[in-house]
């Protein structure tokens, strides 16, 4: 019997052969994919490049604490050969909550101009926050959609960017990086499945808890909420809990510096200046007007539609995830590493908004106390949404909507600073009579916006600071600054009454003249002159802004 057998096909002849018949529909399939996933990337890029050159491409600065820094930078980088200012300040700089800030304000400033230095730091958390959230996303989760970076970039822009609290965002920025390896140490706890791998991901957690505290304090405060809750809501408990030890030399480090801060204690030379730190609370609709704060900006009422949409999906997505999280999803350490992080975001999530409620609106002289946590809140509800879980719906408006809001928000911020450099006109010509080595009291009756809102005028007294030396009425004297009074300072003989942000009217009999070489008035740019004490002559008017000196004082 003969067995014919037949040879096999030569297998690199059956893949070419194969390849030459699909090779050009594979191609076109990978280049189509490539493309849908390669586009909305450079979307998100256009939209925060627009974002960003808000901070760079107007003169005038709607952002209420940025010329501030900028004024402080200055300062601080000249004080070692400045005899005037050492007259008046002690510069005491050491390591705590806000010296993130402060060294990136003096590297900026080493490579250009005070001005420049604070653009950089207001751009720094509208780059962070939305490259987090991706971050988070991508590593709780394995999304790699842009959704969430234009969801950060929507978030960028709200009531604390204009109110210029750049180190806070930057701050939960970092804090929001290090929630993520966190959870994502939690979750190689529960499974246990190469300790070499959790030993590596514990000393990265070790490693970048002291930079979330460093970046600031409130952001780090947050970060120990939440890791504490996360450690107890699901997977296993005792595992996560072990995990704290990872936090330790950041709590040391947090210690010590309380301590160094104790009580009143202040730099030698300086004046001790003890601040009662008495809380204020806010009434239910001042609360309730909060939650749409963190796209809150402008007067036009976009923004404030914007937030109530993010609200509205992002409550949306919490129902329907929280539901999909109890049914048939697994229990504790069994559940999916997906489930066992939305659980613990949402626990976050929870705490945070029932802190919101209880804390106060300010405590002595730290501001916004509750409305800091509105945004946090928010972002952590929104990554803690599961894809599988939302309606075809939601999961349109996931795909559709961030783009959108980004778009708008970007757009409309540009728009409004445009705006506002008419309502600014006039500041820097009336400034540039104070000359060097004066002393300058602020006093803005009006420092608000009609575009903006917030109180974006009250510290471009500060702006003289990036040119020349002077002293200033109100310069934040604390840790964060790194700038204490000396007992010549006349900025400690104001009266308790003085408040940049809310004047409304000038007591002039309570305020000591003679301390004083000039007085800087804001009003609206159409008001009248203001009433002035007859030992005030009027130095400069441009816009809303006059610049009066004391009569013993020679002209500039």
């Amino acid at each position: 019997m003969t067995i014919h057998v037949t040879p096999p096909a030569s297998p690199a002849l059956d893949a070419s052969t194969v390849a030459s018949a699909r090779t050009p529909r594979v191609r076109g399939a990978f280049a189509a994919g490539e493309r849908s996933r390669l586009l909305p990337m450079l979307g998100l890029g256009a939209v925060m490049i627009a974002a960003v050159s808000v901070f760079w491409v107007f003169d005038a600065l709607p952002f209420q604490d940025l010329p501030a820094h900028a004024g402080l930078i200055a300062m601080r980088h000249r004080f070692e050969t400045s005899a005037f200012e050492q007259r008046f300040y002690v510069l005491a700089p050491h390591i705590g909550p806000y010296s993130l800030f402060r060294f990136l304000g003096e590297a900026f400033v080493r490579v250009s101009s005070p001005i420049d230095a604070v653009r950089a730091l207001g751009t720094l958390p509208v780059l962070a926050t939305p490259l987090a959230m991706l971050f988070a996303r991508r590593r709780l989760y394995g999304d790699t959609s842009p959704a969430f970076g234009f969801l950060g970039v929507a978030l960028s822009f709200g009531i604390m960017t204009l109110l210029g609290f750049a180190s806070y965002l930057l701050g939960v920025a970092v804090m929001l990086v290090g929630l993520t390896l966190w959870l994502d140490l939690l979750t190689a706890a529960d499974d246990a499945v190469d300790v070499r791998a959790l030993r590596r991901r514990e000393l990265v957690v070790t490693a970048f808890a002291p930079l979330m505290f460093v970046a600031h304090g409130h952001a780090f405060l947050l970060f120990l909420l939440c890791a504490g809750i996360s450690s107890i809501v699901t997977g296993r408990r005792l595992r996560r809990l072990l995990r704290l030890r990872a936090l330790v030399p950041a709590l040391a480090l947090a210690a010590w510096v309380a301590w160094l801060e104790r009580g009143a204690t202040t730099p030698p030379g300086s004046v001790p200046r003890v601040q009662p730190l008495i809380p204020r609370f806010q009434g239910a609709a001042d609360k309730l007007g909060l939650l749409l704060s963190p796209t809150l900006m402008t007067r036009t009422g976009i923004d404030f539609f914007v937030g109530f949409l993010l609200l509205a999906f992002a409550v949306a997505a919490a129902v329907v995830t929280v539901r999909s999280l109890g049914r048939g999803a697994g229990r504790g350490a069994d559940a999916p590493a997906d489930v066992r992080h939305s659980r613990a975001l949402y626990a976050c999530a929870g705490a945070i908004a029932l802190a919101f409620i209880a804390l106060p609106h300010a405590v002595g002289w730290f501001g916004f106390v509750d409305g800091r946590l509105v945004p946090v809140a928010l972002i952590l509800a929104l990554l803690g949404a599961r894809r599988a879980a939302l309606s075809r719906p939601l999961a349109l408006g996931l795909h559709y909507g961030p783009p959108v809001l980004a778009s708008t928000i970007s757009a409309l911020a540009l728009v409004a600073s445009y705006r506002f450099q008419d309502e600014a006109r006039g500041y820097k010509e009336v400034l540039a009579h104070v000359p060097a080595e004066s002393r300058l009291l602020n006093l803005p009756l009006d420092p608000n916006s009609d575009v903006f809102t917030a109180h974006p005028f009250i510290h471009y007294d500060k702006l003289v600071l990036v040119e020349r030396p002077i002293v200033v009425s109100d310069v934040w004297f604390h840790q964060g600054s790194a700038l204490y009074p000396t007992p010549e300072n006349p900025a400690l003989r104001l009266p308790r009454t003085y408040s940049e942000s809310n004047l409304k009217v000038i007591d002039w009999p309570a305020y000591h003249l003679e301390d004083w070489d000039y007085v800087l008035i804001r009003t609206r740019p159409n008001a009248t002159e203001p009433h002035t004490p007859d030992r005030l002559e009027l130095e400069e008017h441009h816009g809303g802004w006059w610049l009066f000196r004391r009569a013993e004082v020679k002209g500039s």
